[in-house]
């Protein structure tokens, strides 16, 4: 059993509601059980196991009136966790029909990469969220999914106490790499972690959703096929594998990708095909059934794109393509590969493994 949060649980007061579980367990509720119990009450609460679902979620609703606060002084300590969460490649990208409620069916394999933000929590005891980071355009109000998801998290939760986040970004931003998607998922489950609100799994899939297609992916990132809008994932088993990844300095867009987007893909599509390909490491042969549906229209107004494209397969590697609507692009290479930018190029390469399963960390 871990040990209770040592700034949190200092806080709490005893809720009636566990006074009537301990009652039902046939204890008295004497003055002195509750000084004690007021200490260790995230344990109280672990070990009374509480089922999930409605019973839970009715629990926290009937608690959320009083607030978490956050101690300072008397010698407590900070409340501080770090995540570290990664990225995401699609290889392969089916966009296919639009639904009735806006947006696209796709197809697609997603593989989390050794490439990651890394996220500070801590809490405070006055309300509100704060934001920094130390990329100057990256946004620290709501038009951060970081500040949107914890914003969602304390509007859901009714937790009263404040967070400050720190967001060091390791993840080109607006590359098609899933790095804004990937620090709203550790968003939600630090906060979780942090005030032991103990959501299940079907809330906090509910609140990613919410934030946008590809944040339940990284509730739990692992190689997946996913489909639907892009909530409903088939974990792959796939050994992982080396990459290699090009940032080109720009970003681009992913409602200018759609709203370029004229050809969509219809009937049967080799998804599953390369998935098998990959499952039994051959490569070379994966590349005839990769695609991407947003490789026209990017590749139509960023061309040195594709020419790196043809240079990755020129120069040894299995594969390559663009990850997602771009910008970045993606090379599958031996481990005996060497690749550097050629002359003239501009960009960053970074040289990362798939993951065959991250918990965030």
């Amino acid at each position: 059993m871990r040990s209770p949060n040592p700034v949190l649980a200092a806080s709490f007061t005893l809720p009636t509601e566990v006074a009537v579980i301990v009652s039902r367990w046939g204890r008295r509720l004497s003055e002195s059980l509750e000084a004690g119990l007021n200490q260790y009450l995230p344990q109280v609460l672990r070990s009374a196991s509480l089922p999930q679902g409605p019973c839970s979620r009715s629990f926290r609703a009937l608690n959320s009136s009083r607030p978490l606060d956050v101690p300072q002084g008397h010698g407590r300590r900070r409340c501080v966790l770090t995540l570290r969460t990664p990225a995401k490649v699609n290889i392969g990208l089916w966009v296919e029909r639009r639904r009735p409620d806006g947006y696209h069916e796709l197809r697609s394999l997603f593989f989390p990469v050794s490439l990651f933000d890394r996220l500070s929590f801590e809490a405070r005891e006055q309300g509100g969220i704060e934001l920094s980071c130390e990329i100057p355009h990256v946004p620290s109000d709501s038009k951060n999914l970081v500040w949107r998801a914890a914003d969602l998290y304390f509007t859901y939760t009714g937790v009263r106490s404040g967070i400050r986040v720190d967001l060091k970004k390791g993840i080109p931003v607006g590359h098609g790499l899933g790095g804004g998607s990937s620090d709203a998922a550790a968003t939600l489950l630090g906060l979780d972690r942090l005030f032991n609100t103990r959501l299940s799994r079907d809330e906090l899939h509910s609140l990613a959703i919410e934030l946008g297609m590809d944040c339940p992916f990284f509730l739990d990132p692992r190689p997946c096929l996913v489909t639907g809008r892009g909530e409903r994932m088939e974990p792959l088993n796939v050994p992982s594998f080396d990459l290699v990844i090009y940032s080109p300095g720009f970003g681009i867009s992913t409602r200018w990708a759609y709203k370029q987007l004229k050809r969509l893909t219809n009937g049967k599509n080799p998804c599953k095909l390369l998935a098998k390909a990959l499952r039994e490491r051959r490569y070379h042969e994966a590349s005839q059934w990769l695609y991407n549906s947003f490789e026209e229209v990017v590749y139509k107004r960023c061309p040195e794109l594709e020419r790196m494209v043809g240079w990755f397969v020129s120069n040894g590697a299995w594969f390559a393509g663009l990850s997602g609507s771009g910008s970045a692009l993606f090379a599958a290479v031996g481990p005996d590969v060497e690749v550097s930018l050629p002359a003239g190029v501009r960009g960053r390469l970074f040289c990362v493994r798939t993951l065959e399963h991250w918990g965030v960390v």
